[in-house]
């Protein structure tokens, strides 16, 4: 394990955070029409029970266009990356806080750190060799106490949705691989389904929610966190549900 540095001096407790080096600015491009089942999914669509197929599709269905006939599609449950996702438990993660770089003996420089302070207003920090581990402060020293109890001190769990394995079951064939031969990504009953979708005329499916409209000015925030504007007359009218009720 490589050895914390230390120093006496006054100042605030930074932390470092790894994304937020250099990372660039997400993108506003919203969702597109070939992406409709790009979102996360619930808990229950695992890897773990997809239904038994023929070798082909049947009379009037084609191979499902989201998952290629595979019956799978990419976990997209936040923060999941290959089924892996960080780990709840306290210990030292590189997806948090302010990076630091520092001047250390027996380190280059292109070592990064996270600085904690002491009781008595000096610091330590520890670099990306700790992550998995869980820093805390005893007898007024900040200490490396050893591996996360939760991850191993890999600083990553699997994740509860997709079960570690990176796939979950197809939203749009349900795991079947195939669908109706008249389903298309802008136009099928996933889609329509889903409660925060916004056609635009130009052709784009968004998912999320209009905030305000200001003269012919739209603000939607999409289901991913980003806000996009767009001219009023670009977004399509909901179509109307027709109740089946009747009154006697």
């Amino acid at each position: 394990m490589q050895r914390p540095i230390s120093a006496i001096v006054s100042g605030f407790l930074v932390i470092w955070l790894w994304s937020g080096c250099g990372k660039p600015a997400a993108s506003s491009k919203p969702t597109s029409v070939g992406t409709p089942f790009a979102t996360n999914l619930s808990a229950n669509a695992t890897t773990n029970a997809l239904p038994d197929q023929a070798d082909g599709p049947k009379s009037g269905e084609k191979i499902c266009f989201a998952c290629k006939g595979t019956g799978l599609v990419q976990c997209t449950a936040p923060g999941c990356v290959n089924g892996m996702v960080d780990c709840p438990g306290p210990c030292l993660k590189l997806d948090r806080g302010v990076c630091v770089h520092l001047e250390a003996a027996g380190h280059p420089a292109s070592d990064v750190w996270q600085k904690f302070r002491n009781s008595d207003g000096s610091w330590i920090a520890f670099n990306q060799g700790h992550v998995g581990h869980v820093i805390v402060l005893q007898n007024g020293r900040v200490v490396d106490s050893g591996p996360c109890k939760i991850c191993g001190g890999t600083g990553k769990v699997p994740c509860s949705v997709c079960n570690g394995t990176g796939k979950v079951v197809c939203p749009i064939c349900g795991g079947k691989k195939f669908i109706p031969l008249a389903w298309t990504p802008a136009d099928n009953p996933w889609l329509d389904s889903q409660p925060d979708l916004i056609r635009l005329n130009d052709g784009r499916i968004l998912f999320g929610k209009i905030i305000s409209t200001i003269g012919t000015d739209v603000m939607i925030k999409t289901r991913n966190g980003q806000w996009l504007h767009v001219d009023e007359t670009n977004v399509a009218p909901k179509p109307e549900v027709i109740s089946t009720n009747s009154a006697i």
